[in-house]
């Protein structure tokens, strides 16, 4: 395996080989017959078909149609995939393991999808050993936990989509791009290829010889990793903050307003009811930043939610929009304090 150092959505690349005499050593597979990415945003952010064979294999998780993948895929991928006339599949996994009650659990939904395309297995030997090693793993949990987990290898077998995609992929120039940030001259010479798994290429020169690390570099990283992301309902909301105080990425934030003169139209506020000011409140989300946890909605205390979790491709520029005006509105250093829950909010967090 190879992976970054993130906890949560990080990225990990599992190194996988076959052979009919035994392998005796461990490296990393630098040209792959196949190769599946178990998470869509990852097409724009990372080079995910590098190394891989002429005529080789390319199995994506995603909920995009075939006619989606027209602007929902980088115009570089599109030319290695047209160029090098890979195999190509989809399958949305998201969608089969919560139809079956699995939640975000793909990895039952992807490996049937792996077997059924890659032929390391006949597909009824791989069925039946894939549901055996289903029974033995969460057979003390019940026939219900064995049974959504057969369900979903069974629908997964019937959901794999050939995608037939036009010549024209091979000469592309338009499709999907990263989200555009500004940033500094350090996050884009030494912790973007990091970032983007190209670390290794990196010289010695490039590297502080005094250790040194500027702090504060995550806000540009905009990894948009999250499946469901949560939507403010402001007629809802009470004004608790408590799903800020609970956020483990800092990335949803109560603002104060006291000029809305450019915002966005989308920028809806509601009375902040402070005594003694005249701001208009808001609960911002950073989309990109979010990971999709949830908390932020199963704490909040309203008697209807105020948050309500919707996949992220639905809200994302809109929010995206918001969340960048918001970081320019000053502090209200008037009501901003660490006295309480509520007020701490306010001001900016530092960790």
């Amino acid at each position: 395996f190879s992976y970054d150092s993130k906890k949560s959505g990080g990225i990990t690349v599992s190194h996988l080989r076959f052979g009919k005499s035994p392998i005796q050593s461990t490296y990393l597979i630098d040209v792959a017959d196949f190769i599946a990415c178990h998470n869509p945003s990852y097409v724009i952010r990372y080079d995910v078909l590098e190394g891989i064979k002429e005529g080789g294999t390319f199995l994506l998780n995603s909920p995009w149609s075939a006619a989606d993948m027209e602007k929902q895929l980088p115009a570089s991928m599109k030319n290695v995939i047209a160029q090098k006339k890979l195999k190509f599949y989809n399958i949305d996994g998201v969608k089969i393991a919560r139809e079956v009650g699995l939640g975000g659990r793909i990895n039952m939904c992807l490996q049937a999808a792996f077997f059924k395309i890659s032929g390391v297995l006949p597909e009824k030997d791989a069925v039946e050993y894939m549901k055996a090693a289903v029974k033995k793993t969460y057979g003390k949990k019940g026939d219900d936990i064995v049974n959504m987990h057969w369900k979903a290898i069974d629908a997964s077998l019937d959901a794999v989509e050939e995608i037939q995609y036009p010549d024209s992929w091979a000469t592309a120039t338009e499709g999907a791009a990263p989200a555009a940030i500004s940033s500094d001259e350090y996050y884009q010479t030494f912790v973007h290829p990091i970032t983007v798994l190209k670390g290794d290429s990196l010289p010695v020169s490039a590297f502080d010889p005094r250790g040194f690390v500027p702090t504060g570099t995550t806000k540009f990283e905009k990894r948009g990793i999250a499946v469901m992301a949560p939507a403010w309902i402001p007629e809802n909301c009470i004004m608790c903050n408590q799903c800020s105080y609970v956020c483990p990425h800092a990335c949803i934030r109560p603002v104060l307003v006291a000029d809305k003169s450019g915002a966005p139209d989308t920028f809806v506020t509601k009375d902040a009811k402070i005594k003694g000011t005249s701001y208009e409140y808001r609960m911002q989300l950073s989309p990109l930043d979010c990971t999709g946890c949830g908390n932020c909605a199963d704490i909040c205390p309203a008697k209807e939610k105020a948050l309500v979790m919707k996949p992220l491709p639905e809200i994302s520029d809109v929010e995206e929009a918001n969340w960048n005006y918001a970081v320019t509105v000053p502090v209200a250093k008037d009501v901003a304090s660490d006295k309480n829950l509520k007020t701490s909010q306010f001001l900016q967090p530092l960790f």
